[in-house]
């Protein structure tokens, strides 16, 4: 009995000894780093390769980082704390980034708590924190700014420029040449359009070419009745139209028949139903009254027709007639 009570009391003194010693011996449980006294390293440092930059230079800020077991890295680097800091280029390699920095400011800069996101196991965003960093800007007037020479500013001299001095003569000038060139695109409009109307056949005239034509091609004798017909009716439809102004290709006969007011229109009436029975109703004329359909036509059309002065612009036979008599 005693010497087991003597062998506990032993284990309680030694455990009691080696706490005593750890309080004055640290050391890091993990594997990687177990040695007597030894910390484990800062997970992220920042570190600028000079204290002093005058504006205009640059510096390097350094960044090493270690991130924990299990972590990784996030897939765009996301560093805080260097808003103050004007970045001008950066490079990452396993931990350690490099950030070029440009001195755009004449005040001296520190910032706050440097930090650099990472992932850890479960793949919630962390942060690894560094204490801040500053820089100071030294000062453009030496040493001793004080005993510095600052040379006076002139008054600032408002130089006119050419624009300012000619602008009125040069929208003026722009001015005439838009007016004068619209002139010259209205004038070519209006000239090709009476050089066009000048060109463009009578109404008359080209009704009786159709016609012609259309007799030459033999369409009705090939037995194509209906297709003779509706070119027929077209023809007379549109010099109908040139001659009153209404439209009368898109108007029925009936329709037809309700705006004209002349007695002498009323005798193309009959035609025009006369085509409109062959059109669509199936009825088949003989070739006479096929020729004395087209004996009427023209007939309307020396009728209707206005009287020339030209005298390459043939007449009909009655209008001669009457002013001989």
């Amino acid at each position: 009995m005693r010497e087991n009570r003597y062998k506990n009391i032993q284990a309680i003194w030694l455990v009691a000894l080696m706490g005593f010693i750890s309080g004055f011996f640290p050391y890091d449980t993990h594997p990687a780093n177990f040695a007597w006294g030894a910390k484990a390293p800062e997970q992220l440092t920042a570190s600028l390769d000079r204290k002093h930059a005058r504006i205009g230079d640059t510096v390097w800020l350094t960044l090493e980082y270690r991130i924990p077991d299990g972590g990784a890295s996030t897939g765009k680097i996301k560093i805080g704390g260097i808003e103050g800091f004007t970045v001008v280029e950066q490079t990452a390699e396993p931990g350690l980034i490099r950030i070029k920095i440009f001195v755009d400011r004449l005040e001296s800069v520190q910032t706050d708590a440097v930090t650099l996101a990472f992932e850890d196991k479960s793949g919630t965003e962390q942060m690894l924190t560094s204490g801040p960093v500053s820089l100071t800007v030294d000062s453009v007037l030496g040493e001793k700014p004080a005993d510095a020479q600052l040379r006076p500013i002139r008054d600032i001299i408002l130089i006119k420029g050419f624009f300012r001095s000619y602008w009125q003569w040069i929208v003026g000038v722009a001015a005439f040449i838009l007016l004068l060139s619209g002139a010259y695109r209205w004038y070519r409009k209006r000239r090709r359009r009476y050089a066009a109307a000048g060109m463009m056949e009578p109404p008359h005239v080209s009704a009786r070419k159709a016609i012609e034509v259309l007799e030459r091609e033999k369409i009705f004798e090939k037995g194509g009745v209906k297709a003779y017909y509706f070119s027929f009716s077209e023809i007379m439809r549109r010099y109908l139209e040139s001659l009153r102004h209404f439209p009368a290709v898109e108007y029925t006969t009936e329709e037809i028949s309700r705006q004209i007011q002349a007695d002498i229109d009323r005798k193309l009436l009959s035609l025009l139903r006369q085509a409109d029975l062959v059109k669509f109703a199936d009825t088949v004329p003989t070739p006479a009254r096929k020729e004395e359909d087209v004996r009427l036509a023209l007939s309307y059309i020396d009728e209707t027709c206005p009287l020339s002065d030209d005298p390459a612009v043939k007449e009909p036979p009655h209008r001669i007639a009457g002013r001989q008599a």
